[in-house]
């Protein structure tokens, strides 16, 4: 279906320089953009063309990066325009399933209780709804294996903080607009915190590299925070895939 909006037609093929092609599926964030770019990803992964070199997700496009001394851009083109015609709502793959352990509130989540004031929830109903969810991961981005998980139940639309943390570490938990952003390395965030998770997604000495990938389907897990302590970095990459 061809969806048009502000007089710009969707999905939409331009160039990005003289070695990169981006297909938006709109131009805001909604779960029908995502599940596009998510199959459109597999199904040029599946069948690569020569000379794609890359691929590479978000919420509501896929950057293509390929070899202009290989594939053409017109024939790239031409190949991703014959997938467009293809069902990419309905689930072509399935990605794989973790489930990862994380303590809530106190100082693993030190916004547990205003997110439970903005909910109208208790905090142990917030961390029930939570752990209850299965999310898939919509994209990686912004650092290093840092993930944006989602859609939570509509109780979880709240909006980001009004102030910018400095840094939160690896593992956090960052919930706003019903998504849960979950980086691999610290960072600053505008996004409030509920709780971490010992489960670190990124390692340079592992390979692969990132543990989570776009289309992946994550649930969290509560755990106490001597659990947490317990669980090695070793153990969650090689026992972590269900």
């Amino acid at each position: 279906m061809i969806a048009k909006k502000k007089d710009i037609v969707f999905p939409r093929i331009s160039p990005l320089g003289d070695k990169g092609l981006l297909i938006e599926f709109g131009n805001h964030f909604d779960i029908s953009s995502n599940k596009k770019a998510l199959a459109l990803d597999f199904l040029i992964n599946n069948s690569l063309p020569k000379g794609v070199q890359e691929t590479t997700p978000t919420l509501i496009s896929l950057m293509v990066r390929f070899n202009p001394l290989e594939i053409t851009y017109g024939h790239l083109k031409e190949k991703i325009l014959f997938f467009l015609e293809k069902d990419l709502e309905t689930p072509t793959h399935l990605g794989r399933s973790f489930v990862i352990p994380a303590v809530y509130g106190g100082d693993d989540g030190p916004d547990l209780e205003e997110i439970s004031d903005l909910m109208g929830l208790r905090s142990d109903q917030v961390v029930s709804s939570h752990t209850e969810s299965q999310q898939q991961v919509m994209m990686l981005g912004f650092g290093a294996g840092c993930s944006y998980c989602g859609l939570l139940p509509q109780v979880w639309n709240i909006p980001r903080g009004e102030k910018v943390k400095p840094s939160v570490p690896g593992g956090s938990l960052l919930i706003a607009l019903r998504q849960t952003v979950f980086p691999a390395t610290p960072m600053p965030t505008g996004w409030r915190r509920i709780g971490t998770s010992p489960c670190l997604t990124f390692n340079l000495n592992k390979e692969p590299k990132f543990l989570l990938n776009a289309g992946d389907s994550i649930r969290f897990e509560q755990v106490s925070k001597n659990k947490a302590r317990s669980i090695s970095d070793d153990i969650l990459w090689e026992t972590f895939e269900k």
